[in-house]
């Protein structure tokens, strides 16, 4: 997936905005480029909020947003896992050969996802 976002980047200033510190480091480590810890160190504080998340969006300063870990219910913001949800749209697995869906943010697709919608 880490090739995938690194070839979709484009001139985003985030590789990718995750849940906690511990996956982002994991990211800035193996990529050497930037990650958001939306959910703080752990993943379980509201360091991100969805208007904070929109503006990144809207200033192309970010495009993809990987759910899971502990963000949702139980911890992080669940009003930002909402909203990701809610504008999103799911990065197709087979684009980047796993099994998991990283969403671009909103109104950001990368070239495979306007092959699709063509």
């Amino acid at each position: 997936m880490l090739a995938y976002l690194e070839r979709n980047q484009g001139g985003a200033t985030w590789l990718v905005a995750v849940s906690s510190a511990q996956e982002a480091s994991s990211i800035i480590l193996r990529t050497g480029r930037p990650a958001i810890a939306m959910g703080g160190f752990t993943g379980s504080d509201p360091a991100m909020t969805v208007a904070k998340l929109q503006q990144y969006v809207k200033d192309g300063e970010l495009r993809f947003i990987l759910l899971g870990g502990r963000m949702g219910p139980g911890g992080g913001d669940t009003a930002v896992t909402a909203w990701v949800q809610k504008n999103a749209t799911p990065v197709d697995a087979t684009a980047y050969g796993g099994t998991a869906a990283a969403r671009p943010a909103p109104g950001c697709t990368s070239s495979a996802e306007q092959g699709r919608r063509r």
